[in-house]
């Protein structure tokens, strides 16, 4: 997710700008609305993620902060877009903090001038800190009613590549969806490494998604978080179950842990856009309290 540097100075900051294709990229193709590609959201905090280290490689991400998804990035009849990054860095005690937001530009018909988007915003907190001891705890197992993939994406409307959820169940008054492996690739060149993991972010958010199905019978679409903790993301997209919790008032708390039990990533406060509508159905009434 950074293609190159076009700016670093102390007045500028850092501007990287990527140009993404949905034609090569997986992550875009096998992620649409209404027949168009649309930039994932955990596809645009790796881009934040990735873009806060180049100043900083030594650091490793430690946490996402406040983050918003203000309006969707969207790649119009199939045409490659260039995603630009801009980061201003502050101090906060030893770790850096990386104030980001992501931006597009396009040239509407009948203007000279780009109209210039702010689509995404957050906070990258890099640290030299390692990571801390994960401690184990107990990993359920799915029971009672049980929610196939092939209702899940019945409803929702991911291609192979982000349909990241194989079932999901109800866990003592949370929601528990188990990551799907194996999954076509996300990205190319498909070795390349990722900072945030975004497909198991991914799973957090969808497990969240039908939690407030469940709970309101609405469908949302991200609209942000209060902060993403990268317990264990770089260990991968490693076997992972997903409890997502209501937190008050259409807000979420949900915590994925591998096969040991250990957390990977703590998701605090995340909330979506309802979309108008409602689920109709019983296909996620085993997941109602």
């Amino acid at each position: 997710m950074v293609g190159r540097v076009a700016a670093l100075s102390l007045h500028r900051g850092l501007v990287v700008e990527t140009e993404l294709d949905p034609r090569t990229q997986p992550f875009l193709d096998h992620h649409r609305i209404d027949g168009t590609a649309v930039l994932p959201g955990v596809m645009g905090l790796e881009a934040m993620a990735e873009a806060a280290r180049v100043a900083f490689p030594e650091l490793r991400v430690a946490a996402l902060e406040d983050v918003s998804f203000h309006a969707p990035f969207k790649f119009y009849r199939d045409e490659p877009r260039t995603v630009t990054v801009r980061v201003r860095y502050d101090a906060d005690g030893a770790d850096v903090l990386a104030r980001c937001a992501l931006e597009g530009s396009r040239t509407l018909v009948g203007r000279d001038a780009p109209e210039v988007t702010v689509h995404f915003t957050g906070t990258v907190r890099l640290t030299a800190d390692a990571l801390a001891h994960r401690p184990e705890r107990e990993v359920p197992a799915p029971s009672g009613g049980i929610v196939g993939a092939g209702a899940i994406y019945k409803t929702y409307f991911h291609g192979p590549a982000y349909q990241v959820l194989a079932e999901a169940w109800r866990h003592q008054g949370q929601v528990a969806g188990r990551f799907a492996r194996p999954l076509p690739a996300n990205h190319e060149p498909a070795e390349r490494a990722t900072q945030v993991a975004p497909r198991l972010v991914e799973l957090a958010f969808q497990t969240a998604g039908l939690a407030e199905i469940a709970a309101s019978a609405r469908m949302g679409l991200p609209f942000g978080f209060r902060r993403l903790e990268l317990a264990g993301a770089a260990d991968g997209e490693v076997e992972s179950i997903a409890l997502a919790r209501p937190a008050g008032d259409g807000v979420f708390d949900v915590e994925v842990a591998d096969a040991r039990g250990r957390l990977v990533l703590a998701l605090e406060g995340y909330r979506t856009a309802a979309l108008p509508g409602v689920v109709a159905g019983d296909a996620f009434a085993p997941l109602k309290a």
